[in-house]
Order: C-alpha cells, then sequence, then structure tokens
C-alpha cells in the first residue's frame, strides 16, 4: 500500500467510528434522555394538580405523551 492509500484507509476507519458513534448517541441514548425528562415533567405537572387518582394518571399519560410527540418520538 502507498502512503495515500493508508491515509485514505485511516481517515475511512475514522469516518467509519464516527458515524457509528452518532447513530449510537441517536438511537439509544438520545431517546433515553428524551424519556426521562418527559417523565419529570409528567410527574411534576400531576402532582401540581388536585383530583382524583385515575384524574392524576390521565393527566400523567397525555403531558408525557405529548411531550415524547413533541421531542420526536412517537411512543
Amino acid at each position: 500500500m502507498t502512503r495515500i492509500q493508508k491515509w485514505f484507509m485511516i481517515i475511512a476507519m475514522w469516518a467509519v467510528i464516527l458515524f457509528l458513534m452518532f447513530a449510537f448517541y441517536w438511537m439509544m441514548i438520545r431517546p433515553a434522555k428524551i424519556r426521562q425528562m418527559c417523565a419529570a415533567r409528567a410527574k411534576r405537572v400531576s402532582a401540581e394538580s388536585k383530583g382524583s387518582v385515575s384524574a392524576m394518571l390521565e393527566i400523567n399519560r397525555a403531558i408525557y405523551l405529548d411531550c415524547l410527540r413533541c421531542n420526536g418520538i412517537e411512543k
């Protein structure tokens, strides 16, 4: 292999590694953080509401699902 081919292989390997790292973040870490944030928001809002337990659960679920949709996660 010539020197240019070696550098091309090194750059190509780094590009693949960076792509895999970004894909892992986008598919695994980002959704987990969004779900945690939405769960905390829904818990906070439903705790502030005064009413029956079933109403609180309904509010919690509605806020959680709305937060997920607003952040780009379907469910």
